[in-house]
């Protein structure tokens, strides 16, 4: 079952999702909709272990930003894929270099929430509301290897010191159709790895996709 079948709101359950402003249940309702979130990153930011994993993560498909600086503009593409839906984010460096970062969320069926970055790489997530905002965090990961025996799907696990740390990702609605976008990356021994925070807003009106 996928997020095009089962909405996020299941998740996080009925009461959480009332609490959450009218903007965000449209931009994570069902059915999901196709649209581009232009704005800007006011900080990019990555410590010294963050961009060697930045670094080392493009030969397996960019999931994080190689690069880091202030005041990037951004796109965020969002539409609905097979298994769920697809965020996009879309870098605009300063020389007019550009990279795309990857990757997609999908409701297992067991109703709990993953996202699904490059070379088979899983991070499961705790979903919840918090005055107001949109918390996505992670709680672990592990690479999927693509194979199956039945229902029994193998993964292989990371280990905590091995990760790049819990990723935690808040999406709290301004106003005016504008939202912030929040990720901080936090590594058990070496601290805040990866940080960006923007601003973005619908470039156009959604098209829902039917």
């Amino acid at each position: 079952m996928s997020m095009v079948e089962l909405a996020l709101r299941d998740v996080i359950g009925a009461a959480a999702w009332q609490r959450l402003p009218p903007a965000v249940q449209a931009r994570f309702g069902e059915p999901v909709l196709a649209v581009d979130y232009v704005g800007t990153f006011d900080v990019v930011r990555a410590s010294f272990l963050g961009r060697l994993i930045a670094w080392v993560c493009q030969a397996i498909g960019t999931p994080v930003a190689p690069r880091t600086g202030a005041n990037i503009p951004a796109v965020i593409h969002v539409g609905p894929v097979d298994r769920g839906a697809s965020w996009r984010r879309e870098y605009h460096w300063p020389n007019g270099a550009t990279c795309l970062v990857r990757s997609t969320k999908v409701i297992g069926p067991d109703g709990s929430l993953v996202e699904e970055l490059p070379a088979g790489l899983r991070m499961p997530l705790a979903v919840y509301e918090q005055d107001s905002v949109l918390h996505f965090v992670s709680k672990g990961y592990y690479f999927d290897p693509g194979i199956r025996w039945g229902t029994w799907q193998p993964k292989i696990h990371l280990p905590a010191w091995l990760s790049p740390g819990v990723t935690h990702v808040e999406h709290a609605d301004e106003a005016d159709g504008w939202f912030r976008f929040t990720m901080t990356v936090t590594h058990a021994i070496f601290g805040v790895v990866f940080y960006q925070t923007g601003r973005f807003r619908a470039a156009t009106h959604a098209v829902q996709m039917r």
